[in-house]
């Protein structure tokens, strides 16, 4: 048994984490980018305000940059990081769910790099600012991940930014800067991090630390997905309970990546509008079940013991309860769609390689929203 192991991340878990750890700052830099969602909602939860004050108290200069759209654009991040060597900044901040983490990733990155889009993807760099994260959705697990997904029009997906340098340096979570979500975002991004710890059980990559982690991320948010199927509204030990079950999902694919429900639900995200989390939601169900019927591997009935679901049509009864229908295709769009996840590298990250044929069918049952529960 041979494997390995990076998880460089400092983190600090807990209501006020911010406040009570602001020191931890100090050691990052004197100017700080402060990176955060054009949609304000680190204004209304009250995370911006506690990253700014405790920079005032240790005198760093920072500057906020709140132009990130859900799913950043490669040019949004090169605006940010104008912005961040214009100010001299020495370390980055991101602030909000996965969008803003990842952008600040991407801006640590070309805040010191000159580098093209094509370089930047193929990580010809070796050195980048350091960045604190603060998760403000209990989804992503951007905080601990060393990928930067951002929207790349040039393929017309999402692509993946992949490197253990854009680990972030320290990670503050508060499960109180959750509990203003929507229920709709609850929901996506509690199926976002059910996603990666699932997904993870099935990679060629995983190994026996990220199984423990990843069957523990099941295990907690496996009850808390079906009580949201239920539409009951999350307690604060609730959302404390989503929040650690998303860093634990995050942990894991942090070592193994993600796999199919992530390279399909791109394209839905992309094309479509589906929200991350949602899209991969859509595509869980049938994944579940080609892993099934082309392996019978026993972790399935583990995943499916641990995460408290009977079977795989209870559990794709919850799932899709909680997103709902898949958007409308057209015969082109389909075919558009299985000629850029085909060739997704996450597609031969799956327990068995899916064929085109396998993949073909595995689309069709997506949108026509089965396996039947």
């Amino acid at each position: 048994m041979v494997w390995k192991w990076l998880a460089p991340t400092e983190i600090y878990f807990g209501r006020n984490a911010v406040k009570e750890n602001g020191e931890v700052f100090k050691g990052l830099g004197k100017k700080a980018l402060v990176v955060t969602g054009k949609g304000g909602s680190a204004r209304r939860n009250g995370s911006l305000e506690d990253v700014l004050v405790v920079l005032e108290s240790f005198s760093i200069k920072w500057k906020v940059f709140d132009k990130v759209e859900p799913n950043p654009s490669v040019s949004t991040v090169r605006t940010g990081a104008e912005i961040a060597r214009e100010l001299g900044a020495d370390f980055v901040v991101g602030i909000g769910g996965g969008s803003p983490m990842d952008a600040a990733k991407a801006v640590a990155v070309l805040a010191i790099n000159d580098l093209s889009d094509e370089d930047l993807f193929a990580v010809k760099f070796d050195r980048a600012l350091p960045v604190a994260a603060v998760p403000t959705t209990a989804g992503t697990g951007s905080e601990v991940t060393p990928y930067s997904i951002l929207t790349w029009p040039e393929i017309e997906n999402k692509k993946n930014l992949a490197s253990s340098i854009i680990f972030p340096q320290v990670a503050f979570l508060d499960p109180g800067y959750t509990e203003g979500l929507p229920f709709d975002i609850t929901a996506d991004t509690a199926v976002d991090a059910f996603s990666h710890a699932f997904e993870s059980y099935f990679t060629v990559r995983a190994n026996p630390l990220s199984d423990a982690v990843a069957r523990e991320a099941m295990r907690i948010l496996g009850p808390e997905l079906a009580a949201l199927a239920r539409e009951e509204i999350p307690s604060y030990e609730q959302r404390e309970k989503l929040l650690y079950g998303s860093l634990l999902a995050g942990l894991a694919i942090s070592q193994t990546g993600t796999s199919i429900p992530h390279a399909v639900g791109y394209c839905f995200t992309y094309f479509k509008g589906v929200p991350h989390g949602r899209a991969n939601g859509m595509v869980l169900p049938c994944y579940a079940e080609f892993n099934w019927e082309k392996t019978g591997h026993p972790k399935l009935q583990e995943a499916f013991d641990v995460s408290s679901f009977d079977s795989l049509e209870e559990f794709s009864l919850v799932i899709k309860k909680l997103v709902g229908r898949p958007p409308e295709c057209s015969a082109e769009e389909r075919e558009k769609f299985l000629s850029i996840f085909s060739q997704a590298r996450g597609i031969a990250n799956n327990l068995v390689k899916p064929t085109e044929e396998e993949l073909a069918v595995m689309l069709h049952k997506v949108l026509e929203n089965g396996p039947k529960g």
